[in-house]
């Protein structure tokens, strides 16, 4: 294929990530700690109170100050469009940067693309979190892309001897915000630039000559934003009514069983993506090769990926998401060693690797509209539902019943199914839910059974 022909090419994909992510988006209502954030947006009289909104939450709820302000702005805009729309872009730049730190590539390099498009679209096991849920994007999707930006510049100020002091202190402003986006995935980041430092100083003959400005202050700055995070006085409430079943090691070990099933159960294709490239690898150009050399970046992003899992052990129990910027960790590792095997001279090998992008593009179109269909039929009864409760909340209505979503339209893209109302009123999402529409109860009731619209 001509490089012509290639750029054309990439740019489509581009443009079809673009669109199939954002259309995907407006057919996401408001859902669960949307609606709770949103309440609490609403009594700020202007845009710099979001700020003093976001310290109490600190203090009372959780670290993670840099994605809950951004859920606040979108929140304050108020025009579900266009988060809608800058999801979109995000998770197209996340795709791109990935495919920045992929090494081993030519120009406009569709294949690599290509596998990076399908592991996010189809190896996320909590996209409906992740992605296609304001606060769940604001949390794992943007402050990801956060950190895996300045994984990016911190190798190419590395590749290019960056000495600038304005990059420096850029960098030190930046290691701020990535340090302070989310736990785990912050303490990767903080992991990758020890490593790379290490790694200079002992491929430099022990010396420290290498060092550069930006390697420091990027380094400072990720820390004290890391801090900030975990300092929270909300983080502690919130491990304090976190009950075990073990304590002390027993406690631990059960973490690390935890945590080794949900790799297993949920990250297993792209464990094995990994083995597989680095096996390849080795047996293709043999050990002592350049490409072999190459590997040294799939081992690096590799081990990011069992850090950050492993990072969860720290706190008693973690949801799926929690996983994500490890998933991307391990994406790139298995971007790296696609783009080593796609030098290959291997006939049997090249048409292999474009079978599978292929396979999997053909897979997307033909579940694209399945998958949308159902996302629509799930916000049409959002939006009638919201229109119902509204008007019971004009009303003053006090004790209301409302219906629940038709089990058959879920699919892998909502989070609809787990935050949907219950019939005990009592339930969490039931109570929030009531206060948000100014009325004093709702109890579910199943979507069979509802004949009022």
């Amino acid at each position: 294929m001509s490089l012509k022909a290639r750029k054309t090419l990439f740019y489509i994909m581009v443009l079809v990530a673009f669109l199939a992510v954002t259309i995907y988006e407006f057919l996401t209502p408001y859902m669960s700690d949307d609606i709770i954030y949103m309440d609490e947006v609403a009594k700020a009289g202007n845009f710099f109170d979001l700020f003093g909104q976001e310290v109490e939450h600190w203090i009372s709820h959780t670290g993670r100050s840099v994605s809950h302000i951004i859920l606040r702005v979108f929140l304050f805009i108020g025009i579900k469009g266009v988060f809608n729309v800058v999801a979109g872009a995000v998770f197209v730049i996340l795709s791109l940067l990935i495919y920045a730190n992929v090494d081993a590539k030519r120009e406009y390099d569709v294949r690599i693309y290509g596998f990076i498009l399908t592991m996010l679209w189809f190896f996320d096991p909590a996209i409906a979190n992740t992605v296609f849920w304001e606060d769940g994007a604001c949390n794992y999707l943007f402050t990801t892309t956060i950190i895996m930006g300045f994984v990016t510049l911190y190798r190419r100020g590395i590749k290019n001897q960056n000495k600038g002091i304005g990059f420096a202190i850029g960098m030190f402003l930046y290691g701020i915000a990535a340090g302070w986006c989310n736990e785990n995935t912050s303490g990767g980041l903080i992991l990758f630039m020890l490593i790379e430092l290490v790694y200079h100083y002992v491929t430099s003959n022990k010396s420290f000559s290498f060092i550069k400005p930006f390697m420091i202050t990027g380094l400072v700055g990720s820390v004290i934003g890391f801090v900030m995070m975990i300092i929270a006085p909300g983080n502690y409430g919130r491990l304090a009514v976190t009950e075990e079943e073990h304590t002390g090691f027993l406690a631990l070990m059960a973490r690390f069983l935890k945590i080794t099933l949900a790799i297993k159960n949920n990250y297993f294709v792209l464990v094995a993506a990994f083995i597989v490239v680095v096996i390849l690898t080795l047996f293709l150009f043999g050990k002592e090769s350049e490409a072999a050399g190459k590997l040294k970046t799939v081992a690096l992003f590799g081990g990011l990926f069992l850090a950050t899992c492993y990072a969860l052990i720290m706190i008693p129990s973690s949801e799926l998401r929690s996983y994500y910027g490890a998933s991307i960790f391990l994406m790139t590792s298995v971007a790296q060693g696609i783009g080593i095997i796609t030098d290959s001279k291997e006939g049997l090998v090249q048409g292999i690797l474009v079978s599978i992008v292929s396979v999997f593009a053909a897979l997307f179109l033909l579940g694209y509209v399945d998958d949308g269909a159902n996302l629509a039929r799930i916000k049409r009864e959002f939006d009638e539902r919201d229109a119902y409760l509204t008007e019971m909340g004009q009303q003053g209505a006090d004790n209301v019943e409302a219906p629940m979503l038709r089990p058959q339209w879920e699919n892998r893209f909502t989070v609809a199914y787990e935050v949907d109302i219950q019939e005990d009123w009592q339930f969490w999402i039931n109570f929030f839910t009531a206060q948000h529409y100014g009325l004093g109860t709702i109890h579910g009731v199943p979507r069979e059974e509802w004949t009022l619209y």
